[in-house]
């Protein structure tokens, strides 16, 4: 019997790389929060809304599509990433032209004209953050994942400097962004330096109609996906200032770690599970995925619940206090996050699957999210938002379950999860209690650390108490960590 390496183990260096750029990058928020006045931080929120709307929606699944044929090692790689570079290229000059010239009507829609004075710096952003999309992704799909993670890493860090030095400077937004399109221009240099050192372009007319199967259906699931992901900040925005935006867009804040362990575990998933001999070890690879995210979210979730009242006003100062409801509501969607459902589909080629799923999930929550917004305000809109969500992951679920030949007992490791969730609400109790004592405090930062610490260690003296083999440290260390499961040799 072999031991193969589990996933957390194989996506350990994309996620030293994303935990460093999550230590820079979760600042970023923190210092604009303070430099820029309310209304500036709104804008700021507004293009960014703007520009990474478009930067998902338009790769049209081509970088993604990477994922799926580059783990063949079939001979064909060049071409795989050729197609896919050249049409990110021309995409997001497409998409650069079409955003610069509806700028005015882009201003307009928010209700803020300062947005206009920004299209040439959203246009060039948008046009290189898609032409840069298959660095990262082509390299973790080639097996070189320390190089992806240091690219990560480094991507961040030039990324805050860059953008925190103009402010400094006095030179406003507009030194912000163009420090962003700056940094944009660097990460596209890096992806023509890759590309062209792995050899000369190939192109095949057969190949792109077959990268093109995979990647369109994705790629209009996308269309889909990101609309229906951002709807309720796009419909707040079109009904309140910029400064109430500021309001909502702090309460939807999402802390880094969620896409630090997310990202590479799903891509690793999704690695896996494309290589040949992988069929009868899919469910067991689903298992281990599932239990390492859940194992971080499911705390978190609860730890941030409990402690919000500290949270927001420690990392955005009371003013943003309205914002902790919001980010209480919001925070709850993190759990879902352990299911990496989209690349166990993906992985098997459901990609049409995933466009019709997207397609009534953005049906259901056009009229939440509006609905909630009219009867309830701000807070409406996020309630409708994860109940839409919530409602749609279950179906996927459902789907995945049957593509994997399980039942809804086997699918997912309920035992397992159940510890954990059990463990994470007992240990709510002391950061419930310091909230509730230092939420009004001037300085929330310590009482935060400390609410935070107490339930780190009530959360993993709580696993190590739950009967389960071995003695406290091991129980803790496999909740964890895993580790690999035995597979024929």
């Amino acid at each position: 019997m072999a031991r193969y390496a589990g996933i957390l183990k194989q996506a350990g260096p994309l996620m030293l790389g994303r935990g460093g750029a999550t230590v820079l990058g979760f600042a970023l928020p923190l210092v604009l929060t303070r430099l820029l006045p309310q209304a500036g931080f709104g804008t700021y929120k507004q293009v960014w809304l703007v520009v990474t709307t478009a930067y998902f929606m338009l790769q049209l699944g081509l970088a993604q599509s990477l994922y799926y044929f580059l783990p063949r090692k079939d001979g064909r790689e060049r071409a795989w990433l050729t197609q896919a570079s050249t049409s990110l290229l021309l995409l997001g000059g497409v998409c650069a032209a079409v955003l610069y010239g509806a700028r005015f009507l882009v201003a307009r829609q928010f209700g803020n004209p300062e947005l206009a004075e920004f299209g040439l710096q959203m246009a060039l952003l948008t046009w290189l953050m898609i032409a840069a999309a298959p660095l990262e992704i082509s390299l973790t799909a080639e097996g070189r994942v320390r190089a992806a993670a240091w690219i990560i890493f480094l991507s961040d860090a030039v990324r805050v400097a860059a953008s925190v030095v103009p402010l400094l400077l006095g030179m406003g937004l507009r030194g912000f962004f163009w420090a962003y399109v700056l940094h944009g221009a660097v990460r596209f240099g890096l992806q023509c330096w890759f590309f062209f050192r792995g050899g000369r372009p190939q192109f095949d007319w057969k190949l792109l109609r077959e990268q093109l199967a995979y990647a369109l259906p994705f790629g209009a699931a996308v269309l889909l996906d990101i609309p229906q992901r951002t709807f309720h900040q796009w419909a707040v925005g079109w009904n309140v200032d910029a400064a109430a935006f500021a309001i909502y867009a702090q309460g939807c804040f999402q802390v880094p770690l969620i896409n630090l362990l997310y990202a590479p575990i799903s891509d690793i998933l999704q690695v896996r599970l494309a290589q040949p001999g992988a069929r009868e070890n899919r469910v067991h690879l689903f298992h281990d995925a599932n239990l390492r995210l859940a194992a971080v979210f499911f705390p978190f979730t609860a730890g941030m619940v409990a402690a919000a009242p500290l949270f927001v006003p420690a990392l955005f100062t009371h003013v943003y206090d309205p914002s902790i409801p919001i980010f209480r509501v919001a925070i709850l969607l993190t759990p879902l996050s352990a299911l990496p459902l989209d690349g166990v589909l993906r992985a098997t080629g459901h990609t049409r699957y995933l466009f019709r799923v997207f397609f009534w999930r953005l049906l259901i929550t056009v009229p939440a999210v509006v609905i909630g917004l009219k009867l309830f305000g701000m807070i409406g809109a996020i309630v409708g938002h994860a109940a839409a969500e919530s409602a749609v992951r279950v179906v996927m679920l459902d789907r995945v379950r049957r593509e994997l030949e399980a039942s809804w007992r086997q699918v997912l490791p309920w035992r397992q999860l159940g510890v954990i969730g059990v463990a994470s609400l007992i240990a709510c109790v002391p950061a419930v209690i310091i909230a509730r004592l230092a939420a009004a405090g001037p300085r929330p930062f310590l009482p935060l650390c400390a609410a935070e610490a107490l339930y780190g260690a009530v959360y993993l003296a709580a696993i190590a108490m739950m009967p389960g083999e071995g003695p406290p440290v091991a129980r803790v260390r496999r909740v964890l960590l895993g580790h690999g499961a035995p597979v024929p040799a």
